[in-house]
């Protein structure tokens, strides 16, 4: 006798992952952001330290790096709070990808290679709340 393959996918443990995934990007993003604020320029000033070292291969100018990091916390914060919509969650994990991906090349410039690994969780992150459905409500599971 065959055995039937009685795996299936169900669709409200599928929309549970998301849920999880997604909550997890937004606890992410809201504390990285949060803590830059108040971090009294300290994450800024670090950061333009190790782009300046004279010792990388890869320069950028510092008006680009100082610019960009003076962004970070208002993007962080921006997009976790824009990933509690549902109505733009394709629009706003892409913007994950965007922003995930500036981390790794910036990451890459600073020859950090464990943490360009690292930000790979970070895009298969992404990947798992892209494809996976989400509930109509944060609120509620949706009917089975």
């Amino acid at each position: 006798m065959h055995e039937k393959n009685t795996f299936r996918f169900d669709l409200r443990l599928m929309k549970d992952a998301e849920r999880i995934a997604r909550s997890t990007m937004i606890l992410i993003l809201l504390t990285a952001g949060t803590s830059k604020f108040f971090s009294g320029g300290g994450f800024q000033q670090y950061y333009t330290g190790l782009f300046a070292a004279e010792t990388l291969r890869i320069t950028l100018p510092s008006i680009f790096v100082e610019l960009y990091l003076s962004v970070v916390p208002f993007i962080e914060i921006g997009l976790g709070l824009a990933l509690i919509s549902n109505r733009y969650k394709g629009y706003t994990v892409y913007g994950w990808f965007a922003f995930m991906l500036s981390l790794l090349f910036g990451h890459y410039i600073l020859e950090e290679w464990s943490s360009v690994n690292q930000m790979l969780d970070y895009i298969f992150l992404g990947l798992i709340c892209l494809v996976l459905p989400a509930h109509a409500s944060w609120f509620r599971r949706d009917p089975a």
